[in-house]
């Protein structure tokens, strides 16, 4: 995936002269469709050598996640997987689930659908906007909360609740917030 920066100004008369308003500068806006044509990187997004990545880095351990036993009903399966997840959790942040029981052509669907979306134009994307104190909805690069050291990433989050029909959560919001030609993203 590659990513794209533009600077937005919005003005609702002269520019502020230097020494006026320090604060106020154009907002960076994240944009994966346009930056990939550009050969010079926005200076927020690069980062000092010392904290780049080497090609003598250690490789990273990813902890492994069987669900098998957990999925076939064996109790001490399913207490030894929440276990993992739960140590994973702590010590790493992250996981990787295998035998989980997800059909490849679902994730192969998911994959698909995840590319168009991030390949739409930014002012699409943007229609899915996350709100301030939201969960659910696009996001790109912490342009809003960080001004340098930016990551290259865009997201689209969905929360989940076991007490709504999660197997719809993602459908609707695709239909309330982008339309109906949205729905087989969902």
């Amino acid at each position: 995936m590659t990513v794209d920066c533009i600077a937005n100004v919005t003005s609702d008369g002269p520019p502020p002269r230097k020494d006026e308003n320090k604060e106020q500068q154009p907002s960076l806006v994240f944009d994966a469709s346009v930056l990939r044509y550009q050969s010079n990187i926005p200076k927020q997004f690069v980062w000092p050598d010392h904290e780049k990545p080497s090609a003598d880095a250690p490789e990273l351990q990813v902890p492994l996640i069987n669900l098998s036993g957990f999925l076939s009903g064996d109790p001490v399966a399913a207490w030894e997987a929440s276990r993992l997840v739960g140590e994973a959790c702590r010590k790493h942040g992250f996981f990787l689930v295998v035998n989980h029981g997800v059909k490849a052509r679902l994730i192969a669907d998911a994959h698909r659908y995840m590319d168009l979306f991030f390949d739409m134009p930014l002012h699409e994307k943007q229609r899915a906007q996350r709100k301030p104190g939201e969960s659910c909805g696009y996001a790109s690069s912490f342009t809003g909360r960080f001004s340098f050291k930016l990551p290259w990433k865009e997201t689209l989050s969905f929360s989940y609740s076991a007490h709504q029909q999660p197997h719809k959560t993602v459908e609707e919001y695709f239909l309330n917030v982008l339309g109906e030609g949205f729905r087989e993203f969902g």
